[in-house]
This record gives C-alpha cells, sequence and structure tokens, in this order.
C-alpha cells in the first residue's frame, strides 16, 4: 500500500531577517507588545518591527511588480513598462502610459480586482500564520509615487505646479483604487498594520513645497489613510529624504501611526518631543559605529542603549521608538537584539 502525504503549504514570507529569531520567554507576545506601541501606548519594551511581525506579500497584486520579477523587464496592472539593469539590481518605471496628468481619465486603465480569488491566496497563507506576530502588509507605489511612475518623473513635477487640480483629481483616484485593493485583501486577512511607501524627498531638499503639497497630495493622502484606519489597521508612512516640513502634516492632519523615515535627514528629537504621543517612529544604533570593521559586540550594546535612552518609551513622550535592526554580522546582530529587549525591558518598568 502506498504511503500517503500530506500537503504543506510554503511558509510565508517574514520581514527579511539575517538569523534566525530568539526564543525566550516574553512577557507578552510580540504582537502584543508592537500593537501597544503602534496604538500610542506605552509597551513592554522596544518592539523589534522586523522580529514582531509577519509579512504578507500577495502573488495576484500587481499595482507594482512582485519580488520575482523585480529581476527583469516586465510590466504592471497600469500598463507601465520597467526596464530592468544589473547594476542597479532592480528596475525601473518608465513613465510610458501618458504625457501629461490631463490625460489620466482616457489613458490610466483600472483593473477589474473582482477577478481575482484573493479568498483563496489568503487560505493558503493562514496554514503557516503564525498568531504571537503581528500582520502586515507592505504597499508600494504611493499616490506620488504613482503619478511620476505613469508619467516620468520630469512630467510629474510640473503638473504639480501646472496642474494641480488635475493632480488632485487623479490622486483621489488613485486613493481610492489603493483602499479598494487593500480591502479585496483586508475581507480575508485580518491586517495589524500595513506600510505604505511614498517618497516626498531628497537627500538635500523636499521634492515641493508645502503649498504645492496642500493643493496636490494632502487630501487624498488623508483618504487613502482614513480607509485603512476603517478597517481597524494601522498605517506607518514609509517616506525617503528629507520630509521635515510635512511631518506637522502627517501627524495631525493624515494621522499617520508610524515613521518609516530617514532619521540622519530629519530632526527626529523634534519630532518625537513635538508628537511622540500621537506617532512613533522606526530608529536604529548608531550606523556609523556598526559599519566599523573592529566593531565589537559590545560596542553594538553600547550603541542599542545609547539609543534606547535617547527614544525609549521612558524618555520620550508616548510609546517611544521602534526598533529597526540590519546587520550582517551574526554576533553583532543578536547584541544588538538582547541589549535591546533586555535593557529597554528594565528601563520601562513601571512606566
Amino acid at each position: 500500500m502506498a504511503e500517503t502525504t500530506t500537503a504543506v503549504a510554503p511558509a510565508p514570507p517574514t520581514m527579511p531577517m539575517p538569523f534566525a529569531p530568539v526564543k525566550r520567554d516574553y512577557p507578552i507576545s510580540l504582537r502584543e507588545n508592537l500593537m501597544l506601541a503602534l496604538s500610542h501606548k506605552k509597551p513592554v519594551w522596544m518592539p523589534n518591527i522586523t522580529a514582531s511581525s509577519q509579512l504578507f506579500g500577495s502573488k495576484l497584486a500587481h499595482d507594482s511588480p512582485p519580488a520575482h520579477e523585480r529581476q527583469m523587464d516586465t510590466m504592471d496592472w497600469f500598463g507601465v513598462e520597467y526596464k530592468y539593469s544589473a547594476m542597479q539590481g532592480s528596475n525601473t518605471p518608465q513613465g510610458n502610459v501618458m504625457t501629461c496628468v490631463t490625460e489620466w481619465r482616457e489613458k490610466v486603465k483600472w483593473p477589474d480586482l473582482d477577478q481575482f480569488d484573493w479568498a483563496a491566496e489568503a487560505e493558503e497563507f493562514m496554514l503557516q500564520r503564525d498568531d504571537s506576530l503581528a500582520l502586515q502588509m507592505r504597499m508600494s507605489n504611493g499616490l506620488f509615487e504613482r503619478l511620476h511612475m505613469i508619467e516620468g518623473f520630469d512630467a510629474a513635477l510640473t503638473d504639480l505646479l501646472l496642474e494641480p487640480e488635475a493632480v488632485q483629481d487623479y490622486l483621489f483616484a488613485i486613493a481610492d483604487f489603493k483602499i479598494d485593493l487593500f480591502n479585496h485583501m483586508r475581507d480575508h486577512l485580518e491586517f495589524d498594520f500595513i506600510v505604505a511607501a511614498d517618497d516626498w524627498g531628497t537627500m538635500r531638499a523636499p521634492f515641493f513645497s508645502t503649498d504645492t503639497f496642500e493643493k496636490t497630495i494632502l487630501e487624498p493622502t488623508k483618504r487613502f489613510v482614513k480607509g485603512v484606519h476603517d478597517r481597524g489597521t494601522r498605517f506607518i508612512a514609509h517616506c525617503c529624504g528629507v520630509i521635515e516640513p510635512f511631518v506637522p502634516y502627517m501627524v495631525e492632519e493624515i494621522g499617520f501611526d508610524g515613521l518609516e523615515i530617514q532619521t540622519n535627514l530629519n530632526d527626529i528629537d523634534a519630532i518625537f518631543a513635538k508628537y511622540g504621543d500621537r506617532v512613533t517612529i522606526q530608529c536604529g544604533p548608531n550606523a556609523d559605529l556598526l559599519r566599523k570593521p573592529d566593531v565589537t559586540a559590545d560596542d553594538a550594546r553600547v550603541a542599542a542603549r545609547e539609543m534606547i535612552d535617547k527614544y525609549g518609551a521612558h524618555a520620550v513622550p508616548g510609546s517611544g521608538a521602534l526598533a529597526m535592526i540590519f546587520n550582517p554580522v551574526e554576533d553583532i546582530y543578536y547584541a544588538i537584539e538582547d541589549e535591546i529587549y533586555e535593557y529597554s525591558k528594565k528601563r520601562y518598568e513601571g512606566l
């Protein structure tokens, strides 16, 4: 008699970690601790967002190229072509769909999201769901990014100035599409939070003024975030570059729950001091120190303690920072991970 085997679904991807997660007896689950922070409450220890989350990556969504297509020429749902470059190791959108935002009603083709089996994809994912971790999803190609991807960067920056009403109308349509896409997946998966990307700055300055931002991007972004919040899901904004002039909008009007921003380009101290009770920020230990070839595990522990003393829940209003740990050296990584947990747990006692 032939032996029978039971098919096991492949493990869903988690946020990339260079090394295995640490096994320890936590006072509460990793998910509970992280969600305290994203709810602007004091966590029991500084959450390591990478180790505390499980990532859902849809194979159906093609708003941007999925991971397996990023090393090739491809096309997204909207007809945007992506050209692969071996030198940069990824593909780049070509802005080939239209030449001016005023053409969007005629030239933008919207996918029919009802045609995809979102329920089956969710069911496969849930076979390996780890309930001790927060469930997250990353949504790429934010509203401004979807503008310059579909018509090119020069045209997008020009249209922001010359066609602000048309830009805003288009971005409202994109926001509604984003909410619809999110809801198609949220109907089957209880996401704790999403991380959505929309870069608004360079290393030197924002791409546009606050006045331009108010006329074009602000209101559609508020709609997008409200749509996510309406389903009980928290919203972390990934936003590269110098974006500090937009932080008051990000917190006071848009209502992001967390910020994934470049801490070396923006005044994190000032943001925590003014808005720490309403938003948290992802931070890591001293990157310059940790990049040194002769850095030791003791050095790494010192760097972790310095970060906690500066941005921990005992030192700033609100929940303190979310720890982001990336290090390619095994003993350095585990030294940082251990120190963040043990040291912050002691500092947070009684909060």
